[in-house]
């Protein structure tokens, strides 16, 4: 994990140092989100929703570029695509202790529901992405920049991230790294040619709606989205065999509450 922080870093330093000198038709805001990251993996069972799904936190930061300056004036001028978009850039950080094999073969009192009960992972992320969100109201009529009521804005948002990912892979508690296969504690379709645990990188694309509360010079965001890895190496299993149900790439759904603080409003 950390090969890619420089990069990470490097990332999100021109980010900033770019909108810092960015032209005065665009304005900014930024804030931090706080909520819940469920990752769809090859842990629980496939087609069963709640025992695919594993929890954890999430916690970031978030830009948004408007297409309009925070000097607005009707005789500027506007265009339908800066009355109702936002680009939304996230930056967030999810670490998952929790990821479990459910479902009814754990239940199971043989060999097979033992060893899946004593196997667990580990995922660390980070992920950095952008967001185009379509506004469903005019950000004309919404936001304080032209008024000082409180407003409601719903929007829905496609998406493109990047992710690093850390995973890990652990018997009883005891992790896998640095044991040499096969990994005899494990069911025969993990026991080799399966289990990934260095770390690695993945693109993906991501689709969410939400809503924006205009409380004055802050705005109160809820917003939720679902995000598709090119990867199926993100919970550290890939199982390449005939018997597998670990032919779709891993997936997550991310529910957020943020706290969006817009500059140059009055």
């Amino acid at each position: 994990m950390k090969k890619f922080l420089p990069k990470i870093t490097l990332l999100i330093f021109f980010f900033f140092f770019t909108i810092t000198y960015s032209q005065s038709r665009f304005s900014h805001e930024a804030g931090l989100i706080f909520g819940v990251a469920s990752f769809q993996t090859d842990f629980g069972q496939r087609h069963n929703f709640p025992s695919a799904n594993q929890s954890t936190l999430s916690v970031g930061v978030v830009h948004y570029l408007n297409f309009f300056g925070s000097q607005y004036n009707w005789r500027s001028g506007t265009s339908f695509f800066s009355e109702h978009f936002k680009l939304k850039t996230e930056f967030n950080y999810l670490f998952n202790t929790n990821v479990q094999h459910e479902g009814e073969y754990v239940e199971l009192d043989n060999e097979i529901g033992d060893k899946l009960k004593v196997m667990k992972g580990q995922i660390k992320m980070y992920n950095i992405g952008t967001n185009l969100e379509f506004y469903f109201f005019q950000l004309e009529d919404y936001t304080a920049y032209f008024t000082n009521k409180k407003s409601i804005n719903p929007f829905v948002s496609l998406g493109l991230h990047f992710s690093a990912y850390d995973p890990d892979i652990l018997v009883n508690d005891v992790s896998l790294e640095g044991t040499e296969e096969p990994y005899l504690g494990l069911i025969n379709k993990w026991q080799e040619g399966a289990i990934y645990l260095n770390s690695g990188s993945t693109f993906g694309v991501s689709a969410g709606a939400g809503v924006r509360f205009g409380l004055g010079d802050f705005d109160f965001v809820i917003d939720s989205r679902w995000q598709h890895f090119f990867s199926d190496k993100v919970d550290g299993l890939d199982d390449f065999s005939s018997d597998t149900g670990s032919e779709y790439n891993d997936t997550a759904i991310f529910v957020n509450i943020g706290v969006v603080y817009v500059f140059g409003k009055y």
